[in-house]
């Protein structure tokens, strides 16, 4: 390639030299793989950030669920249920005997 002076580079003929001008088709691949290169790592970020909003809205759901179990295990114990059928008098009551297989 010839040599250029810093004149041409700023004025543009360095782009209609004959031996550049033969690479065009190669410059242009090579601008097409570095957006395509830049438009992959916005992608990825994306994806992080997407990533990052599910683990957050897993951890609520887990502490959501873990807050309705127990819960749910208070409201079920034995003792809760009995009281709460003795304040509402009802008849229901306890069975002594033990459970049989019936056969």
């Amino acid at each position: 390639m010839a040599s250029f002076t810093f004149k041409q580079l700023l004025n543009g003929d360095i782009f209609r030299a004959e031996p550049l001008r033969k690479q065009y088709p190669l410059l242009l691949l090579i601008a097409a793989l570095v957006i395509i290169y830049i438009m992959a790592g916005y992608q990825a970020i994306d994806q992080q950030n997407e990533i990052y909003r599910l683990r957050q809205e897993l951890k609520t759901a887990k502490f959501q669920y873990l807050s309705i179990y127990t819960e749910y295990a208070n409201l079920t114990r034995q003792t809760t249920v009995m009281e709460r059928l003795e304040t509402n008098q009802s008849e229901l009551e306890t069975n002594l005997r033990p459970l049989r297989k019936i056969e």
